[in-house]
């Protein structure tokens, strides 16, 4: 069996070999320190250009051994699309670069929206947004999902690594996240959800219909699914009411699903925080996967799988602070995620909730690996 194989088994919750998706490294840096800079993409960070379309044959070359260092049974297509879940490729909103030195990054994306990414130590922050008030949003010159070379090269990619055996999949926006990344300021729009409910609706119009062009250039191109970024909890509960979830969110979450089935596709959905209000819901929506299932947010992997084992796939169930473990904690802690994972399929490894942190050894990072490998094998019996 091929690891797009595997993959396929866990979707149909059959008891095989436990897949493995990879979420992130914190930075391109950390990765290229793990890995080795030759079997890391370089087309991560911006350029004064938008990266269109697939990846060149170098980086679909890098994307292999990418892959094949972190265990990988999926590979992401379109420029930088195989680094970071749910994030890059021309799905999503592109961003170009403004400056850049020894530093810092900064880009813009095509909603006008500015991106600063600082080094040592890393983090980011958006500004600049273009929707701070209805009117302004309205004024706003949207992205255009069909401009020419958006998608070009995308279907031979995908081809390209299912002949490989691997399971390929495209990013869009996410929905809730879609609207605080790159148009409006993320404590505004929390203030939106109660107090302007047309605000919110024109914009998740523009998002959603954008994301739903973009998952359609995808699918058409036999990506095998489609993944999407949106966080809405914390790690105590929801950041919204389940009603608010229904009222602007379950239909474009469905909505998407559906055109993800229509093509035999799937959808995996990330959202970090204490989500199990609603769940139910997701699986509702028609999402096939979801991550990371954090249980340092009280997201419980045997009480998921009691509860909706049987229709969704979950991807991960690993404590954001497993590398603070020592060995024995973390071998205990793995064995009965993955025993209670694969009890009747539908369940997928992912290294972490949060990916993986600058300041891990190569050493330490290398035995982590090797262990997770282990003890995937050895409770699928393979």
């Amino acid at each position: 069996m091929t690891k797009r194989d595997y993959m396929l088994s866990a979707l149909h919750h059959e008891e095989a070999l436990i897949p493995s998706w990879s979420m992130a490294f914190e930075n391109i840096e950390t990765a290229q320190r793990l890995l080795g800079e030759e079997n890391t993409p370089t087309d991560i960070h911006p350029l004064k250009t938008y990266r269109l379309g697939a990846a060149d044959p170098d980086n679909q070359q890098r994307k292999l051994r990418y892959a094949e260092k972190v265990d990988d049974f999926v590979i992401g297509v379109g420029q930088g699309g195989s680094f970071s879940f749910g994030h890059r490729g021309p799905g999503e909103f592109m961003e170009r670069l403004l400056e850049q030195d020894d530093k810092h990054i900064l880009s813009v994306y095509e909603t006008g929206v500015k991106r600063e990414v600082r080094f040592s130590p890393h983090f980011y922050r958006h500004y600049d947004y273009p929707a701070e008030t209805l009117e302004a949003f309205r004024e706003m010159v949207f992205p255009d999902v069909d401009m020419p070379g958006r998608f070009d090269g995308i279907k031979e990619e995908s081809d390209f690594f299912h002949e490989k055996g691997y399971f390929t999949y495209g990013c869009v926006n996410g929905f809730f996240s879609g609207l605080h990344y790159f148009l409006c300021p993320y404590d505004e729009l929390l203030v939106q959800l109660l107090l302007d409910e047309d605000f919110v609706d024109e914009m998740l119009e523009k998002v959603g219909r954008f994301n739903l062009r973009a998952a359609e250039h995808l699918l058409r191109a036999g990506v095998d699914c489609i993944t999407f970024c949106d966080d809405l909890g914390s790690g105590n509960s929801l950041l919204f009411s389940p009603e608010l979830y229904d009222r602007f969110f379950f239909k474009w979450h469905r909505e998407l699903a559906d055109l993800c089935h229509s093509y035999g596709a799937y959808l995996h959905m990330h959202s970090h925080g204490n989500i199990n209000k609603v769940v139910g819901r997701i699986v509702e929506a028609g999402v096939d996967l979801l991550n990371p299932c954090d249980p340092y947010e009280s997201m419980d992997m045997r009480q998921l799988k009691e509860a909706y084992g049987d229709k969704i796939t979950f991807v991960g169930g690993v404590d954001k602070f497993v590398f603070d473990w020592d060995r024995e904690t973390l071998e205990r802690n793995l064995r009965q995620l993955f025993t209670v994972g694969h009890k009747g399929g539908g369940y997928v490894f992912m290294e972490t909730a949060g990916g993986i942190p600058e300041n891990i050894s190569k050493p330490a990072y290398e035995a982590y690996r090797e262990l997770t490998k282990q003890l995937r094998h050895e409770i699928s019996g393979r």
